[in-house]
């Protein structure tokens, strides 16, 4: 899978992006984009609800077209794409983004899992893997976490 992966993240930048500067924004795009639908993916109830959820923060985060992020979202969310390990994202995530955008996106993860207003052990141990593999201080972790339950129960 993780073979599998890499050669459909530089298919899929080579094909999307001439401008050799655009290229590794088009993997950041896709990385962030996969690893938030492995969190909406872990629960059935609220699909619909986790991939709009998510289709709103790819379109905040990076200002993409409906077109790109319905495809990036659609194709993420095939069974036949999911992670068996998270390193590669994670690892591109880690390679460009400042710790204020990984916490931030740590707390984006937590939206995700939270949609249902609940976080079940899977959800609370994949935002907890990915946190970590993102280096992502507990502090922050724990920050993140609570910024998202304060805002489900002010809803």
């Amino acid at each position: 899978m993780f073979r599998k992966f890499q050669k459909w993240l530089r298919n899929s930048i080579e094909s999307h992006s001439p401008d050799q500067d655009t290229a590794p924004e088009r993997a950041i795009q896709h990385a962030c984009c996969l690893l938030l639908m492995e969190v909406a993916r872990l629960e059935t109830t609220n699909a619909e609800q986790k991939r709009t959820l998510v289709a709103q923060m790819m379109r905040e985060a990076f200002d993409l077209p409906e077109a790109d992020i319905a495809a990036m979202i659609d194709t993420f969310s095939r069974p036949e794409n999911q992670l068996t390990s998270y390193f590669e994202p994670a690892s591109l995530v880690n390679r460009h983004r400042t710790a204020a955008s990984k916490a931030h996106f740590v707390e984006q993860l937590w939206r995700v899992a939270m949609v249902d207003g609940t976080i079940d052990m899977y959800e609370d141990h994949l935002v907890r893997k990915l946190s970590d593999l993102l280096y992502v201080s507990h502090r922050d972790f724990i920050l993140a976490k609570n910024k998202v339950q304060a805002s489900m129960l002010s809803s």
